[in-house]
């Protein structure tokens, strides 16, 4: 049986993590993935990526962003709003896990 850390939870979506087996799960929209430690570090690398090298669309709602799954056949297609609302969400939780490290020091 997992127990969960919540590092994020909004009207978006939600990361929370398994404190032993240490697997993250990450809900947006309509997708929930669970993946390891190294898995989840690329995935918010590649919406870092995505976000930085983005072209601004005509239409900020057209589903057209697709980041790569962890899994070969699976892709995740956004448009550029939930691209922005999906960063904010992992930045989120970057900053909450960094805190936490250096909280966890003393």
């Amino acid at each position: 049986m997992c127990r969960f850390k919540n590092w994020h939870a909004d009207e978006h979506g939600y990361v929370i993590q398994c404190e032993d087996c240490r697997h993250f799960q990450v809900s947006f929209g309509t997708t929930m993935l669970t993946m390891d430690e190294k898995q989840y570090r690329r995935l918010a690398e590649n919406i870092c990526q995505k976000l930085e090298n983005r072209q601004p669309m005509q239409d900020p709602n057209c589903k057209c962003v697709i980041l790569p799954g962890h899994v070969e056949a699976v892709h995740i297609i956004l448009s550029e709003n939930e691209l922005l609302r999906l960063h904010d969400m992992i930045q989120s939780v970057d900053t909450e896990m960094r805190t936490k490290e250096l909280m966890d020091l003393f």
